[in-house]
């Protein structure tokens, strides 16, 4: 009695797992998805079904499921897309067995017919390079790489906006959106651009150093050195090296002529003071042979002055018209003048040109 009890304890027992294991058992995602994609293409939401129809075949490939989704995509409008649907399933199905054929019904005669009706309602679209565009342009359609041989030739396409893209290697894109209507046969050339020429990044000219520079002379005094020398200029800023040249020689002969003038008026008042008639002491007889000499040099400090001034102007006024504008820059002439000694002066010129 024991026994049998023990025995019928373990049968009940083994049951209840097997029962459990049944019920945790997880729902085939095949199964699952094709119930999904069937109710929404039953309630018109072909946009929903089709797809989850399409996740169910790829996941267990079957015929019945792939004739499904032929009928979805012909409800859907996607004529191109069932038409080769079916090819697929009509390709299919000689591979099968006696028994698979008796359970797919009529499917098969229904597959035939269906594709004969689409076919008569299917666009086509032909995609044309133009003339003379390069050898290598890659042609998309709807994000998808056409092959060499569908360019140019017209094959069937779902009704509707298709998204064309074509691009050279290195080219500038061509994006357009084509619409096909149904039996429509529509051609697009595709005016594609070759490769834009490369272009070499613009040459900067390095920085000019500052025309002045100021040097440190002996104890210390700041000097400023002239402007960095140039290369020599010719023809017209040659004429204008002279004009200054000229000019600056003009300004320093009148400064000696007049500085020099000035002086000698200031020895013949000591002249007047210590000299009687041709009688003179020791300081009128030097104060009369400085004023002679200073005369003299006042005398051809003008004179170098006037003759300076003139050839500049006569250059000045002479010169043609330079073929451009802009400052020269390049020539420079300093003078001065200053007293040197009990009754002299002195002349320092510097310049470059």
């Amino acid at each position: 009695m024991n026994t049998a009890r023990y025995a019928l304890s373990v049968a009940c027992f083994s049951s209840a797992l097997a029962a459990a294991g049944a019920a945790s058992a997880e729902p085939d995602p095949a199964q699952a998805a094709f119930d999904r994609g069937v109710a929404h293409m039953e309630a018109g939401r072909f946009e929903q079904g089709c797809p989850e129809i399409a996740q169910s075949h790829a996941l267990d490939p079957r015929p019945g499921t792939l004739f499904t989704l032929a009928e979805c995509e012909a409800l859907r409008g996607r004529l191109a897309t069932a038409i080769a649907r079916f090819d697929e399933y009509l390709a299919l199905y000689p591979t099968l067995t006696p028994q698979q054929r008796r359970s797919q019904g009529d499917r098969e005669r229904s597959a035939r017919a269906q594709r004969a009706a689409l076919a008569r309602d299917v666009p086509e679209l032909k995609l044309a390079l133009s003339p003379g565009a390069p050898a290598d342009v890659v042609v998309e359609r709807d994000g998808q790489v056409l092959p060499r041989e569908a360019i140019g030739a017209s094959v069937p396409v779902d009704p509707g906006e298709h998204a064309i893209k074509a691009q050279a290697p290195g080219g500038p894109a061509l994006e357009l959106l084509v619409r096909v209507d149904k039996r429509e046969k529509k051609t697009v050339t595709l005016e594609v651009m070759p490769p834009l020429p490369r272009q070499r990044p613009p040459e900067v000219p390095p920085p000019e150093k500052p025309a002045v520079e100021e040097k440190r002379g002996a104890g210390g005094a700041a000097a400023m050195a002239p402007p960095a020398a140039k290369a020599p200029d010719t023809g017209a800023g040659g004429r204008r090296a002279a004009v200054y040249v000229a000019g600056g020689l003009g300004l320093v002969g009148l400064a000696v002529g007049g500085v020099t003038g000035a002086l000698a008026i200031q020895k013949k008042g000591v002249v007047d003071e210590r000299c009687a008639g041709t009688a003179c002491d020791a300081d009128g007889m030097a104060a009369a042979d400085a004023m002679k000499s200073l005369g003299l040099a006042s005398t051809i400090g003008f004179a170098v002055g006037i003759a300076g001034a003139g050839a500049a102007a006569v250059l000045l006024l002479t010169e043609p018209e330079p073929a451009s504008t802009g400052a020269s820059g390049g020539a420079w002439v300093a003078a001065g003048v200053a007293p040197f000694g009990p009754g002299g002066a002195a002349l320092e010129v510097r310049g470059a040109w």
